[in-house]
């Protein structure tokens, strides 16, 4: 019997790992073995991708950053019932507070997300507050108030003398503290029981000063007060009856002598002139002999030093910066005698005496020829200009000769004519210019020769210098003009010269500290009308009309100073007044005899 058979089976295979499992194992190996290799860059993208997940989530995304992120946060405190900004008020947050500025505001350093905040300032309740501390940059300020427990007073402050409002002013009330906001104001909450309170106020650039505040039960009461600007006036006063220096604030308190007179001053040769940034101060007196002394007051120190004494005569230029000019004229020289004339420069700042210019002599008593400084000077910023006329004489008596043989007298005609020759021959009178530390000496113009002519100066503007050269001889005046820094024939200043000699007084522009603007006036009608301008006096801008205030100086570049009455010294804002009674009295003083027009380096000269 056949056996019955079976289909064939495919024979088995060996067992194998699937080809899924083997690929996922292969490619994490790698990406672990990447990871690890790249860790630069790795591990800060995988904490950017955690903060970027926390993110997500409000919460989780403010507890994340703050961790690692501060910022600066701004608030304003504002007074609950009249929105006033609350200064001085602390705003804390566990160890980290500020204090709000006058404005109301405060900065504080917290870590971004939400923060309990909490306000205090004494006579106000304490007030608690929530607030976010953004990731990204803050868009607004929030603002909270503050409710007073106390009564309200509001304080205004402005300056003194030009009326403008005062941010920034410290404020002091019992052991209440304050600061005025970018208004002036500020709002002070003080106890019950007082209709009065003394206040102190201080602001960098001003005086401290007290003064007494109102306040009510039943309003806010408004107070308005002062401050006036920092700094000492130095003036010139007759109150005791002797000629006194002294100083004062410029709203005339703290009154002191710094240098009291004598009795021996002589009122037409007592002479104060102030640098123009109020640092030094020439001092023309005869305190302790017949003869006036030069002085020195550096007003930092109130120290008195001499700058020139002598059996001299001393005529002031005035400052040329911080180096006064002035001439001295020497009585015990004679005609023929070299330097008996001198043009001098003493540097304030260093004390060093320095001779600029000196005359020229020749001759013997009979005959003699001599330059001579004419009596007016001009500065023009650091350059002096000057002139000198030389003159000679010769006696005609030394000329007549008696001859003992014929016992007749006779006149030598030839020997005079030979000295006239000599005394006259190239001996020009000149317009001269020198600086003020002994530099650039420059002869301007040789006019002419001695005794025939005589030349003046009148300073037409800060920048501008007009000369005229009157010659005897031909009976006819030249005119010259000095404009930046050079000398020119100009016969058009003719006009200006005829009207200087009707008046005999000239424009006097006096230049501001910082050498930007000029100050002065034009009678009109009688009265001053005081203008602004620039620095050669153009461009002017009416800040006073019908005066009775003339030009005095400056005081800083903010301030001007005007005299009334030529007894009166006031002080006013650069930005004018429109009528008199704006301006502030400083003090009553004593005007020197002798004023200095057409000199405006300096002040107290006019």
């Amino acid at each position: 019997m056949d056996q019955e058979q079976k289909p064939l089976e495919p024979p088995a295979q060996p067992a194998q790992t699937p080809q899924t499992n083997l690929t996922s194992q292969s490619r994490l190996h790698r990406l672990r073995s990447w990871y690890a290799s790249h860790k630069k860059w790795t591990i800060p993208g995988t904490v950017l991708a955690v903060l970027l997940l926390l993110g997500i989530v409000p919460w989780s995304r403010y507890q994340a950053a703050g961790l690692v992120m501060k910022k600066d946060f701004s608030i304003k405190v504002l007074d609950s019932k009249s929105g006033s900004p609350v200064s001085g008020a602390n705003v804390s947050v566990g160890s980290a507070s500020a204090q709000t500025d006058g404005n109301g505001n405060a900065r504080i350093h917290l870590n971004v997300g939400n923060h309990s905040v909490l306000i205090t300032k004494k006579y106000y309740k304490d007030e608690r507050v929530g607030l976010l501390v953004p990731i990204l940059s803050q868009k607004s300020v929030p603002e909270f108030k503050a409710e007073a427990t106390g009564r309200q007073v509001k304080v205004k402050t402005m300056d003194l003398v030009n009326k403008q409002a005062l941010p920034g002013v410290d404020i002091s009330v019992l052991d209440v503290k304050a600061q005025t906001d970018k208004s002036g104001e500020a709002l002070l909450v003080l106890p019950a029981g007082s209709s009065t309170q003394k206040v102190t106020l201080k602001l960098n650039g001003y005086n401290d000063s007290e003064a007494d505040i109102k306040i009510s039960d039943t309003e806010i009461q408004e107070n308005d007060l002062s401050l006036t600007p920092a700094g000492k006036i130095y003036f010139l006063s007759k109150r005791s009856g002797k000629i006194d220096l002294v100083k004062t604030n410029l709203d005339g308190t703290e009154r002191e002598v710094v240098l009291a007179g004598t009795g021996k001053e002589d009122p037409g040769e007592t002479v104060l002139l102030a640098s123009r940034d109020w640092k030094h101060l020439a001092f023309l007196s005869r305190r302790d002999s017949k003869l006036p002394k030069l002085y020195h007051i550096e007003t930092t120190t109130d120290k008195v030093s001499t700058i020139d004494e002598g059996n001299i005569q001393i005529t002031l230029v005035g400052w040329a910066g911080d180096r006064f000019v002035y001439s001295i004229y020497k009585n015990n020289f004679k005609d023929w005698e070299p330097k008996r004339e001198a043009l001098k420069s003493y540097n304030a700042s260093t004390k060093q005496l320095l001779t600029l210019d000196q005359t020229k002599a020749e001759g013997q008593a009979s005959s003699a020829g001599f330059e001579s400084y004419a009596s007016s000077f001009a500065i023009v910023g650091e350059t002096i200009l000057f002139t000198k006329n030389w003159n000679f004489y010769v006696d005609d008596f030394a000329y007549y000769y008696y001859d003992e043989v014929t016992g007749e007298e006779y006149y030598d005609n030839s020997a005079y004519d030979d000295a006239v020759s000599k005394l006259s021959k190239n001996k020009p009178s000149g317009i001269y210019a020198i600086r003020s530390d002994g530099s650039a000496f420059r002869n301007l113009k040789s006019i002419n020769s001695a005794n025939t002519g005589y030349i003046s100066l009148i300073t037409y503007r800060p920048e501008e210098v007009y000369f005229n050269y009157y010659d005897y001889n031909a009976e006819k005046d030249s005119y010259y003009k000095y404009v930046s820094g050079q000398l020119s024939e100009d016969s058009k200043l003719r006009e200006e010269f005829e009207e200087y000699n009707r008046s005999g007084e000239v424009i006097t522009y006096l230049l501001s500290p910082s050498d930007n603007e000029s100050f002065w006036a034009e009678n009109r009608d009688g009265k001053n009308t005081l203008f602004i301008g620039d620095d050669n006096g153009a461009a002017g801008k009416e800040i006073a009309d019908s005066s009775k205030y003339n030009p005095y100086g400056w005081f800083g570049d903010k301030y001007l100073l005007a005299s009334k009455d030529e007894s009166e010294l006031y002080i006013l804002p650069k930005e004018g007044i429109k009528k008199d009674e704006e301006a502030v009295k400083i003090s009553d003083y004593h005007k020197p005899v002798y004023s200095y027009y057409g000199y405006g380096g300096g002040y107290g000269g006019i």
